[in-house]
């Protein structure tokens, strides 16, 4: 571990106090919320914790991603929180958290900015002209619990080569943002999506889906097909035509977006 900067102690200082108020009356419990002033990843916390634990820390040092990815969240410059809740379908799950995540970023900045936020399949927040990632979702169960993992990037900081992701204050710099205001809207709006029904959930997410109408190339399985995403029912398939007009379905158990070519809504 390393010395954690006393401007983010100063930061954290009355975090608890504010997670804690905001897991009332939600599916969470206030008395296992944990805030942390470093941790190398908030989902091992919310593991150990426990069913309706609400995790979050200062500084992340190793966060991951989906596929045994990083996630880059090493300054305290985001935002990582990780929630654990009953085991269920954890697609559906990544996709009301997916959901839930998009409506914190987007009532945080100001109404023009909305609609430059939207969501590429299956767990990404993403800049809808540029397909610069914003935040993602990553979903791990084990023994019945599954944890919601949530990372967004909100402030300005250099990027690693080869990581294309864009902070929400570049989308808004004269918006003041504090990670607190986001962190304590995340438990009830999570709560909020997770009683939605699957259907629901499905057609939220499709309707954000920054990708739809654009060049992609998928991969499922062996099989790898560019062509224009048709559409997406994110509990099932994915509809791509290929050059020749081809007409594919993909399953989304087994398909991935590896590329697309943003355009303008």
């Amino acid at each position: 571990m390393t010395t954690v900067a006393p401007k983010i102690l100063a930061e954290i200082a009355d975090w608890p106090d504010r997670l804690e108020a905001a897991c009332r009356g939600t599916r969470f419990d206030p008395s296992l919320v944990r805030v942390l002033a470093e941790c190398r990843s908030t989902q091992d916390v919310a593991r150990f914790a426990g069913e309706g634990a609400v995790v979050t820390t200062g500084r992340q040092s190793s966060g991951r991603g989906r596929l045994g990815r990083a996630w880059i969240d090493d300054q305290g410059a985001g935002i990582a929180m990780s929630l654990a809740v009953p085991m269920q379908n954890p697609a559906t799950l990544s996709l009301a958290a997916g959901i839930a995540a998009l409506e914190v970023i987007r009532a945080a900045v100001p109404p023009a900015v909305r609609p430059m936020l939207g969501m590429k399949f299956p767990n990404d927040v993403v800049e809808w002209a540029s397909g610069a990632k914003i935040a993602g979702i990553l979903v791990e169960a084990s023994d019945g619990v599954a944890v919601i993992g949530i990372g967004i990037n909100l402030h300005r900081r250099p990027w690693p080569p080869g990581i294309h992701a864009m902070a929400v204050a570049e989308l808004a710099p004269d918006t003041p943002l504090r990670r607190i205001d986001l962190l304590e809207a995340l438990p009830s709006r999570i709560s909020e999506a997770l009683d939605l029904q699957p259907t629901e959930i499905a057609d939220r997410f499709s309707a954000a889906h920054a990708p739809t109408g654009c060049q992609v190339e998928v991969e499922s399985g062996d099989r790898r097909i560019t062509g224009t995403l048709e559409s997406l029912l994110p509990l099932e398939h994915l509809e791509i035509v290929d050059s020749d007009g081809v007409r594919c379905r993909m399953p989304v158990e087994s398909s991935r977006i590896l590329s697309w070519q943003p355009s303008s809504r």
